[in-house]
């Protein structure tokens, strides 16, 4: 179950997240946000341990208090940190300072510094990856409207460089789609591993809260709205690793139709261009060129977050009950990569709305062979009476004809004895029509544009349900 919907006790505080400015989720893994969220959890867990009677209530009332950054003086935090080199040590510092002489005996109580920082991190975490997946939803929502308004605008489908058959554009688009919708599949199944709480003690076993440990990590799962693991050791690392690996992948696929939407965009081809104001310039000494702009600096940004797969990779390389220097590492891919992943979907659906298709254009490289795109159409046509292989050795005969005679399809088809016993010049001409010869193409594009609107929609829904604690 992704990012699981369990009951939160009613009085903590819920926030249910929304999409934000793109400016702002850039800000999520900012200093004083990740100082806010150890804070949170330091509250969160105070309280939690109160209810256990771990320690007094009215200690933890005032902890809770004062764990909020309003109370922070950030330059004293820094001075300190320079002294400690921990940050939670000195974040800790600074609340004690603000407790009465009794609740600072229980500030921070049998935790330790990975306890706070992961779960932190899980919370901003979890944040900045509800607001990728409506940046997702969004781009679903275009795909969707792309297939729909292209679904019968034919296009030459190419394979190994070379043209095949007609297809239309929607279909095209709709390819793009459902790749997508299996990536929002799989960012919905990690969920359930990403966003978990690590909180064990010293080193996971719960020395420090004995027969109430197993109480503790639950209210408090709960209160941050959690996943729970079996062993909440520090060195559960795996699952960053995985999520980087999958926001890799991603990066892989989407640098791969920036690729071919380039293509598109040749001179030779011109079947797609981007909608640039007039005065863009292309190059500095060829004033006759337009050089794409989204279009590469989208590739740029997916090729970014696709080199993160290889962090994933070096961040297992964890030892024992504690391993600082990757724990470090964690950080500084988590910090890195979450806002790059919203950052490459916001400029995935920027680009899907910017490009223009040339209809006519499209149309035209769909008659670069004359007609022999719809060699197959023929072939299927006779096959039912003279066998598959004898059909395409006589349209294989017939196309060399074409090409190495220079002579005309059409012509030659009508002229050939064993194909003119079959079909009639009018059902070749038929046959040979390459807007009418696209297959399944449109139905498929209606489909899928309705598929990927259906869970556009859905996946709001979802995000909109999720109960946020931290904001």
């Amino acid at each position: 179950m992704a990012l699981v919907l369990r009951q939160v006790n009613e009085k903590i505080f819920i926030n249910i997240m929304k999409k934000i400015p793109i400016n702002k989720v850039k800000e999520i893994f900012s200093k004083k946000n990740i100082l806010s969220s150890y804070l949170f959890v330091e509250k969160e867990m105070a309280l939690a341990q109160s209810e256990l009677k771990i320690i007094p209530k009215k200690a933890a009332i005032e902890i809770s208090k004062k764990c909020n950054i309003q109370y922070f003086n950030l330059r004293l935090f820094e001075k300190d940190l320079k002294k400690t080199k921990a940050p939670i040590v000195s974040l800790v510092n600074s609340i004690v300072k603000l407790c009465s002489e009794e609740s600072k005996k229980y500030v921070h109580y049998g935790a330790t510094t990975q306890n706070i920082t992961q779960a932190g991190l899980a919370l901003l975490m979890r944040k900045s990856h509800i607001q990728a997946m409506y940046r997702l939803s969004d781009c679903l929502k275009t795909l969707s409207k792309l297939s729909y308004k292209f679904s019968n605008q034919p296009m030459i489908a190419r394979t190994n460089g070379q043209h095949g058959m007609p297809i239309t554009f929607g279909f095209k688009i709709s390819e793009w789609a459902e790749e997508i919708l299996r990536f929002e599949e799989r960012f919905e199944e990690i969920e359930k591993r990403l966003f978990i709480l690590i909180f064990g003690g010293a080193v996971g076993a719960m020395h420090s809260f004995k027969d109430k440990g197993e109480s503790l990590y639950k209210n408090l799962a709960d209160r941050l709205n959690l996943q729970r693991v079996e062993v909440p050791s520090r060195v559960i690392i795996d699952n960053i690793a995985e999520y980087t690996f999958l926001c890799g992948h991603l990066a892989a696929a989407l640098s791969n139709i920036g690729r071919e939407l380039n293509f598109y965009m040749r001179d030779e081809i011109q079947e797609i261009s981007e909608n640039l104001p007039k005065g863009t310039v292309g190059s500095s000494t060829m004033p006759q060129k337009i050089n794409p702009k989204y279009v590469y600096a989208f590739v740029a940004l997916a090729e970014d977050l696709a080199s993160y797969t290889s962090r994933g990779n070096a961040m297992m390389s964890i030892q024992n009950e504690g391993d600082l220097a990757m724990n470090q590492f964690q950080k500084q891919t988590v910090q890195e990569i979450f806002p790059k992943l919203n950052i490459l979907l916001e400029e995935f659906n920027n680009l899907l709305n910017v490009i223009k298709i040339n209809s006519k254009k499209m149309n035209e490289n769909l008659e670069i062979t004359k007609g022999l795109i719809n060699s197959e159409n023929i072939v299927m046509s006779i096959a039912p009476i003279l066998g598959k292989q004898k059909a395409y050795k006589i349209l294989h005969e017939v196309v060399d004809e074409v090409r190495f005679k220079n002579k005309n399809y059409q012509e030659v088809l009508n002229s050939n004895k064993d194909i003119k016993k079959i079909l009639s010049k009018r059902k070749i001409t038929e046959l040979t029509d390459s807007k009418k010869n696209i297959g399944n193409s449109s139905r498929v594009s209606l489909k899928m544009s309705k598929i990927s609107k259906n869970k556009s929609f859905k996946l709001v829904s979802r995000l909109k349900k999720i109960n946020q604690v931290f904001s």
